[in-house]
């Protein structure tokens, strides 16, 4: 197996942190140098959800909505603060990171409705916080991306501009080739991700639902211009070239990118790993596609 510069520095290190803290400070080192502040949102069940709004740009670019990883059940805003600060300097746009509520104490469909209600925030209040409110374009990695393309399916046809997926949980066939070679890792493993569908649902039947397994969805010719970013050595590769081939036959536009020997999560690793920047840079580009002046018939 060949792995990409820095990734098997990156395996060794992430086996030693002390805890999510610890690990998010190392590799928030390095980021991009955008003004942040850390605000709250009214989430789906009415509980105040912290958020942190990066501002690459003005209130006539488009606002990333960016959803975090973590299996469903972990990760957050600081994890992800190297890719959300990079994609908001490279693309000169405004993201908004999320928490949600995690399982397995909220369940499915607690995240996604988090999702929903700040989607729901940015257009209302975006524009009192210098946003553009009617530019959205709503993306996340891994578990992340799962809830952005479901939130991106429960909602209505053009509320969003784009959907952007870093190594998306897109369905749940345990059978796939990339999970079959990639089961025992390196990074995220087969057993894991069996794990962290129990740890996520209610019951294994909602797994049928496409808001939890986007990519069997009867309704993906509603999405958006569609970006994937994925990584060459992880059991979701399979499921996300799946994916963007699905979106295709959908005449759903699709940039797809294969980022090649990294592993899952690898996309806030730059701080080691060059491939990370790499991608979030293919990511910006697509960012700044959707950042055209809107023109009127």
């Amino acid at each position: 197996m060949k792995f990409a510069e820095g990734v098997e520095e990156v395996l060794r290190l992430e086996a030693g942190f002390a805890d999510p803290k610890e690990a998010a400070a190392f590799w928030m080192a390095g980021g991009a140098d955008v003004p942040s502040e850390d605000l709250t949102y009214t989430g789906g069940a009415g509980q105040a959800q912290r958020l942190r709004l990066y501002r690459g740009g003005g209130p006539d670019r488009p606002t990333l909505l960016y959803i975090h990883g973590g299996g469903w059940v972990g990760g957050s805003i600081e994890l992800h603060d190297y890719s959300a600060r990079g994609m908001a300097a490279g693309a000169r746009c405004n993201v908004v990171s999320i928490s949600y509520r995690l399982a397995p104490e909220h369940k499915y469909p607690a995240g996604l409705q988090d999702c929903l209600a700040a989607t729901a925030w940015i257009e209302n209040e975006g524009a009192a916080h210098g946003l553009h409110p009617a530019r959205i374009v709503i993306g996340g990695a891994s578990a992340g991306g799962n809830l952005a393309a479901a939130t991106a399916l429960t909602s209505e046809r053009g509320r969003f501009a784009g959907l952007l997926v870093f190594y998306g949980v897109l369905g749940a066939d345990f059978e796939t080739a990339s999970y079959r070679r990639y089961e025992n890792g390196p990074g995220l493993t087969r057993a894991r991700m069996m794990e962290l569908f129990d740890l996520y649902l209610n019951d294994p039947s909602e797994a049928k639902d496409h808001a939890v397994t986007p990519l069997h969805s009867k309704d993906l010719a509603k999405l958006p211009r569609t970006c994937i970013v994925a990584a060459e050595h992880d059991v979701l590769y399979d499921e996300n070239a799946a994916f963007s081939n699905a979106l295709q036959a959908a005449d759903v536009s699709v940039d797809f990118r294969t980022e090649p020997g990294v592993t899952h999560g690898f996309i806030n690793r730059g701080r080691l790993v060059p491939s990370a920047d790499a991608s979030i840079a293919y990511a910006a580009r697509f960012l700044t596609t959707l950042a055209q002046p809107e023109t009127t018939a």
